[in-house]
């Protein structure tokens, strides 16, 4: 392998002597200077440089524009922030990150006072629709892990705000991974107006000077005949469910393999066909409704009513069957320790009368399977993943002296059970950690981002050898270049293959390891991830296939030629004070009051001055229809009622467990009163019991019921 030059970039808004010059990275800016690009590079090959090297060209270009890069987590944030001050040769004062946390008056001024915005999208989205402020003056935007623009994503809207309100627009989307298929990456496209794609792969003339080989070790495991035994007893418990499917024609017999989709895909039809066939608001075409569809012929809601199935038991039956499947994964890709813990999970709900739980821990399988895990010969009973990962760690200490390892895998629990476990074998020669994200749940706390950095840094530096780490890492994140890498399960994506397997391998040969349990769910994962990497590069390899936006027109930017002093307004400082009073008074008033006085005050001259400020007012919710007005405004006033109440009022289960009937069953925040009455007696809320806490919900503001149906007003903490 060739030396990298010893060469740099330098030019204008580059530190010099920072970046290292290599010649593809240099083609693909060229690329991408006048063109909305899409640009896939796997982990390691610079990305973040191409964003650097694009930002000090468009300030070339525009001295006095903005730049905007996004990124979907905040720890990415701060790793741009960072990237930018050491490469980039400007007032570290002009290039701001922008957090929910920082008042939304104060992001106006930073807004105007920066060259260079980094932000997750969400922060850009909510300051945009609330008109703080424009991107007409916005000369390059970056979304960074591009993947991300799908659905809903704050990415969509904001690259069309973009493109309708700039002049001379220019995206760059970034990513190692943009889809499985032709749909896939043609939607990225279709959402980031992308005219040009740029594909680079480690094999590729130009690239292979500067990366290293990556070998691939696919361990097959054969499962000990005590856990086969043990889930052949378990699946016995979903055939019987099964049944129920089969015999209601709700999924097809015979089938070589179920899995969770199955019973998921049953669960969102019914879901999507209830609310299409109510109109309840969903912009869907009927073309768009049946592609949204998991079973297309027949529909699930065809069969619900030829049948004439209640749909709570149809939802309760899937439930059932997708705990079994998940339990039966645990148990043979995992360990029996993560089965035993599901176990009392379901017993946990059981005792809470969910049914779906109850159906299973009733059942003469999971008596006897409880009766077996806890015998003595089970006690020490243990996956033989557990073993060959420390044969692998022994192997990279021996073989390679490698004592920086990463392990992926799935689940929290697992991660918490493989340091403890690995700990105790390597205790005197290794440091051992977890990383897991930010999450918090009842039971399981998350890693809030000041740790995350403490822990990456440690591990950076030597402090830690060995780090478990879950999906957290698998992205963005500036993980450090390690020599081997341990799957302890596949991953059915392409994605987060692609982007596991490409922290290894930077700086000098890598190794990844991949542990796959034989005839488990393992083996489609892995095949179907490999397929859909294949897939992604065959289509990427040729992007003619792919329609590229070919019709926008620029000319350049204007910029005003009086600066308005936004920092210094009277209007900003007392930002906050307005907002405050705004809310009170909305709060104290009818929903027709405010509608009417919306109206006329966003007519008004007063409004039209103000704006021009940058300044927003509940009535810059006059620009979505009525019924969304009306829906912002109850949750206004539902927050007041909840912030009064939050310290005063103990919430037990069972009104949580009405109030969630309403959000989980409800057509737009409302349900028929008899419908409901039946779902809580599914959940055995009935008589004197279902009186008391209904009333207590409606007394508290969470539900309220009106003529014969019940409506979902604010959610509890």
């Amino acid at each position: 392998m060739k030396n990298e030059p010893k060469l740099y970039l330098n030019g204008p808004f580059l530190k010099r002597n920072q970046i290292f010059n290599r010649n593809y990275q240099k083609n693909i800016v060229n690329s991408c200077k006048f063109k909305n690009s899409l640009v896939v590079l796997p982990t390691g090959l610079g990305k973040t440089i191409i964003g650097i090297l694009l930002i000090a060209n468009r300030l070339k270009d525009y001295s006095n524009a903005k730049i905007i890069i996004l990124a979907p987590t905040r720890p990415l944030v701060s790793q741009h922030k960072a990237s930018c001050k050491k490469f980039l040769d400007l007032d570290e004062n002009e290039i701001t990150l922008f957090t929910g946390k920082i008042p939304p008056e104060k992001r106006i001024s930073l807004y105007h006072s920066s060259k260079i915005i980094i932000s997750t999208p969400q922060v850009i989205k909510n300051d945009i629709m609330r008109g703080r402020y424009d991107l007409s003056h916005v000369s390059l935007v970056i979304f960074d892990e591009a993947h991300k623009t799908k659905g809903n994503y704050a990415y969509n809207f904001i690259s069309e705000e973009y493109i309708n309100n700039c002049t001379d627009p220019l995206i760059l989307g970034l990513t190692a991974s943009p889809g499985k298929n032709y749909e896939r990456i043609q939607q990225i496209c279709d959402n980031l107006y992308i005219e040009n794609i740029v594909f680079k792969k480690y094999e590729d003339k130009d690239v292979k000077e500067y990366i290293h080989d990556i070998d691939t070790f696919i361990n097959l495991i054969d499962l000990p005949i005590k856990l086969r035994e043990l889930s052949a007893i378990w699946y016995n418990l979903f055939e019987n469910f099964l049944k129920w499917f089969v015999k209601n024609k709700l999924i097809p017999p015979n089938k070589p393999y179920y899995s969770k989709l199955d019973f998921l895909g049953i669960a969102r039809d019914l879901t999507l066909s209830i609310q299409y066939e109510r109109g309840d608001g969903l912009e869907l075409s009927e073309d768009e409704y049946y592609e949204n569809l998991y079973y297309h012929a027949p529909r699930i809601i065809d069969i619900v009513k030829e049948k004439e199935l209640d749909i709570a038991t149809v939802y309760s039956y899937c439930s059932s069957c997708i705990s079994i499947l998940h339990a039966k994964d645990l148990l043979e890709t995992q360990d029996i320790s993560l089965f035993k813990s599901f176990l009392d999970k379901l017993s946990y709900k059981a005792s809470k009368d969910i049914l779906s739980a109850k159906r299973i821990t009733h059942s003469e399988h999971f008596t006897h399977i409880v009766s077996v895990i806890e015998s003595e010969e089970y006690n020490n009973l243990s996956h033989p993943k557990l073993k060959k990962v420390s044969l692998i760690i022994k192997e990279e200490i021996k073989e390679f002296n490698n004592k920086k390892i990463i392990i992926f895998t799935q689940f929290r629990e697992m991660a918490e059970f493989l340091k403890n476990k690995l700990k105790t074998e390597f205790n005197e020669e290794l440091r051992i950690e977890k990383f897991i994200g930010q999450t918090t749940k009842t039971d399981d706390l998350g890693f809030p981002q000041q740790l995350q950095i403490e822990i990456l840094d440690q591990f950076r530096e030597g402090m830690i050898n060995i780090l478990i780490a879950t999906s957290v890492a698998e992205e963005g994140l500036d993980i450090p270049n390690v020599d081997a890498i341990i799957f302890f399960e596949p991953v059915p994506s392409e994605i987060r293959l692609i982007q596991r397997r490409g922290r290894t391998g930077r700086y000098s040969s890598g190794r990844c390891y991949i542990l796959v349990t034989e005839d488990t769910v393992d083996i489609p994962f892995h095949i179907v991830a490999r397929r859909k990497e294949y897939s992604m590069n065959t289509v990427l390899s040729n992007p003619n296939q792919v329609n590229l936006i070919s019709d926008l027109k620029r000319k350049p930017i204007e910029f005003d030629s009086q600066n308005k002093q936004y920092q210094q307004s009277d209007i900003i400082k007392n930002y906050r004070k307005r907002k405050e009073l705004e809310e009170k008074h909305l709060a104290t008033r009818s929903i027709e009051e405010i509608i009417t006085q919306l109206d006329t005050f966003s007519e008004s001259e007063e409004y039209k001055n103000l704006k021009n400020y940058g300044v927003t007012f509940y009535s810059d919710l006059m620009r979505f229809d009525e019924s969304i007005l009306r829906e912002k405004i109850t949750k206004l006033k539902s927050k007041k009622i909840k912030q009064k109440n939050k310290q005063k009022i103990y919430l037990n289960q069972h009104v949580k467990t009405l109030i969630n009937i309403i959000k989980t069953y409800g057509i737009n925040g409302s349900l028929d009163y008899s419908k409901f009455q039946k779902l809580a007696c599914d959940e055995n809320i009935i008589d004197r019991k279902f009186s008391i806490h209904f009333n207590q919900a409606c007394f508290l503001g969470y539900l309220k019921k009106l003529d014969n149906q019940v409506y979902f007003l604010m959610d509890y903490d």
